[in-house]
């Protein structure tokens, strides 16, 4: 009697326990596609459009674009498939991304009591952006110059945040990372690469 008693208790204190014991992680945020397919297309008399990422990741500290919900070489590769058109029949459009790092630097906070008391921006993230396009003909070989648009940004986020928070940040500087590419590039490829804007 005893024995089956003790079974009872055990097991209900066993199904008290087991909610305690579960992590409880808040849903993944599911981001919006960095997209420009509103915006109306370039378009260009060559044949093809080819996109070279030239920038190679290392995928380890202090660099997180592999960590990040959309990196700027994504947003960069996106950008170029839904604002240059090829409506030509000969040459090629090059658009090389040559530069599309975001490092992570630890900020220095305050480890004694005080520091309990109060939220400090505990990380740096910088990051680049560098793409360039240039026209080529049928055998590759380059016509005239090229152009290049760079932007760069630097943000600080505080001690805390959720891993929701810390993508959107990272989301919103591959955004805006590209979204100066953009502005950019319309410029400089209507100036100086007129003769194939068709």
């Amino acid at each position: 009697m005893v024995a089956r008693h003790f079974r009872v208790m055990a097991v209900i204190l066993a199904t008290l326990a087991l909610p305690a014991c579960q992590d409880v992680k808040p849903p993944m945020q599911k981001l919006p596609a960095i997209s420009f397919a509103n915006q109306r297309p370039i378009n260009l008399d060559v044949g093809q459009l080819e996109i070279v990422p030239e920038y190679q990741a290392p995928g380890r500290s202090p660099n997180i674009e592999h960590l990040m919900p959309v990196s700027p070489e994504g947003a960069a590769i996106r950008w170029a498939q839904d604002r240059l058109k090829p409506v030509g029949t000969t040459g090629f459009a090059r658009v090389t991304i040559k530069n599309a790092k975001v490092v992570s630097v630890p900020l220095k906070t305050d480890k004694g009591v005080a520091g309990l008391f109060k939220t400090e921006q505990e990380e740096r993230y910088d990051a680049a952006l560098d793409v360039s396009v240039e026209i080529l003909d049928q055998r590759h070989l380059p016509i005239g110059s090229d152009v290049v648009a760079r932007s760069s940004r630097s943000r600080t986020v505080p001690e805390g945040m959720t891993i929701n928070e810390r993508d959107r940040v990272l989301y919103e500087i591959s955004e805006s990372l590209a979204k100066d590419i953009d502005q950019q590039l319309e410029q400089l490829i209507k100036t100086y690469l007129a003769r194939w804007v068709k």
